[in-house]
């Protein structure tokens, strides 16, 4: 894959630096006032689906099914092949290579009643001849018939644009016409992001694409498996209702939709309570997008709590909790005989108190860990770093790098317990996140040129949907056990969450929590009626997940650059109170 490096390089840095401050200047977006789906339609209509070469941004209803929809006259089963495309993708600086492609793939899909349910959830596209730099996250779309669609059937499915190196995610959907052999070509709009502001990397994207399609015959065991594995998933979502139930005067929901740079600063927000999830409309640049359960989102940096924390307390649960205590220099043969390193433990890195150099710097995180594709690459990098003062567990110093070495390590301490053949994440994918129900959770790995397996980030570049942070949220909130059965570590789960003596490390960073426990960053709010200690995971951007004393847990992806959660900490509490 062809890079332009410098170019990639300059929007990084500015990307780091100004998560660092919070914030690097504004952008500015209209209030879309474009006209909504009604009968019949004036937007992608057969005739247009079939005929144009480009279309222009559309409200998002009109790639809804309609309240006056029909049911298909006909399911889809089959494979679409779908060439690279050049994206219509406004920017304000040039492109980076890839950028504004669209992957060359392949995509299969079946249908389940009136459900349009991919075969692969995961499009992995690092192999594009083409060099487009997206990957796709597939979801679960909607098969119907129109009347004015004469012998065609319609279908559209949501789906999520990710990038390779933050993995930066766009929440897009794509529409088409169909026939018993035949298919028109598919329309794509992405008009939702969490995404880097800051190097104009918002921006809504569309094209038509030439769309191939080809019959996908499943014998009757395949044909079982996909149905049931479907079902499975969809009877195992958590409850989502509306935020109005909890939140009548909208006040919640207001903040929620509070604009910063674009007309749509929050992607989803939404309070979990009493096993439901209570969610305010996930609205876009372009009006409600239509299938909010499958919206995934680039989460940057809680993703070290929902990934890293995670890992290692589930591991703290395999073999016991030894494993915190473990040596980084024993497990990471890079940094063996590093003298930095000497002493530091799995705790350490996990607690960002390893008294290695590392900050967000540049030439710290962007050059040392996203820009070497390879986890042996990144490792020689980091090995380049020297020490800060300080002996290990003594100082928070908060470093991306961390948590990459932390993987490495987890890695060679799962392969000497259990074989060379077995990878820590398969085991927290099999025995975590698919009995909680999250099967299909999402994380950035390493990309290895021989084709072997990458390692997980953990710093960065998870995806996850809302139902899926919430279950993995809830699961912490539960000291780790599902339905009678200890997951994660009991101790070590309630020492993140505030519920031991201990206070975890002083963080004196602005802006953020005043306290950090592995993973997990802690502030005092005052509410009405006393001080809350609120419990949080943290990403760039303003992504949140707050755990609250009512048992609330509060969810807010976004972008913007809204860091002081005080505000929105008062507003929840309002509701769902935690003080006597």
């Amino acid at each position: 894959m062809s890079v332009n490096l410098p170019r990639l390089l300059r929007g990084i840095l500015f990307f780091f630096c100004c998560g660092l401050i919070g914030s690097c200047g504004s952008f500015s977006q209209k209030t879309w006032n474009g006209p909504v789906l009604s009968y019949p339609r004036t937007q992608l209509t057969v005739e247009s689906l079939l005929t144009a070469d480009s279309l222009p941004l559309m409200d998002m209803s009109f790639f809804a099914q309609p309240d006056w929809a029909e049911s298909a006259k006909r399911s889809f089963t089959g494979t679409i092949t779908l060439p690279s495309t050049s994206l219509i993708f406004p920017k304000a600086r040039a492109y980076y290579d890839g950028e504004n492609l669209f992957p060359a793939v392949r995509l299969s899909f079946f249908t389940h009643g009136q459900s349009l349910v991919p075969t692969q959830r995961y499009v992995h596209t690092v192999l594009d001849p083409n060099g487009s730099i997206w990957d796709l996250h597939l979801g679960v779309g909607k098969i119907w018939n129109e009347q004015t669609d004469g012998a065609w059937d319609r279908a559209s499915f949501p789906f999520t644009m990710t990038d390779r190196y933050i993995g930066q995610a766009r929440n897009c959907v794509g529409t088409f016409v169909y026939q018993t052999d035949s298919i028109s070509s598919l329309c794509i709009q992405c008009s939702q992001e969490t995404a880097d502001q800051n190097d104009q990397q918002w921006g809504d994207i569309r094209a038509v694409l030439d769309a191939d399609f080809e019959e996908m015959p499943l014998s009757a065991a395949d044909s079982m498996h996909l149905h049931h594995s479907y079902e499975v998933q969809a009877t195992g979502q958590i409850p989502v209702v509306s935020l109005e139930q909890i939140d009548p005067d909208h006040s919640l929901g207001n903040h929620f939709e509070r604009s910063y740079s674009t007309n749509a600063s929050t992607s989803i927000g939404a309070v979990y309570l009493d096993g439901k999830l209570y969610l305010h409309p996930p609205k876009t640049h372009h009006g409600i997008y239509p299938y909010a359960a499958e919206m995934r989102h680039c989460v940057y940096s809680v993703t070290k709590s929902l990934t890293g924390a995670l890992a290692l307390m589930y591991l703290a649960e395999r073999y016991g909790p030894e494993v915190f205590d473990a040596l980084i220099s024993d497990h990471v043969a890079p940094l063996a005989d590093h003298p930095a390193w000497q002493g530091v433990t799995f705790a350490h890195a996990l607690n960002m108190a390893t008294g290695t150099e590392g900050s967000e710097a540049f030439e710290h995180l962007a050059a040392t860990l996203i820009l070497p594709l390879t986890q042996h690459e990144a490792m020689e990098k980091i090995a380049g770093l020297g020490d800060y003062p300080g002996a290990p567990g003594e100082t928070f110093n908060y470093a991306t790098t961390n948590y990459f070495v932390l993987s490495w390590a987890l890695q060679h301490y799962v392969q000497e317990r259990e074989g060379a053949d077995v990878h820590y994440w398969e085991l927290v994918h099999e025995h975590v996140l698919k009995p909680i129900g999250a099967a299909h959770f999402s994380l950035l790995h390493t990309e290895e040129a021989d084709g072997q397996r990458g390692l997980p980030i953990l710093g960065y570049g998870a995806h996850p949907t809302l139902d899926e942070a919430a279950k993995i949220a809830r699961l912490f909130a539960s000291n780790g056990a599902f339905e009678g059965h200890q997951l994660l570590h009991r101790k070590k789960v309630q020492e993140a969450l505030g519920r031991t003596a201990w206070q975890g490390y002083p963080t004196q960073v602005q802006h953020r929590g005043e306290y950090y426990r592995h993973g997990f960053w802690s502030t005092n709010v005052k509410v009405e009626n006393c001080e809350v200690e609120a419990i949080f995971m943290l990403g760039y951007g303003g992504n949140y997940i707050i755990f609250l004393p009512s048992g609330a847990i509060v969810f807010r992806f976004m972008d913007e650059f809204d860091l002081d959660i005080a505000e929105l900490v008062k507003q929840v509490e309002t509701l769902v109170p935690s003080c006597p």
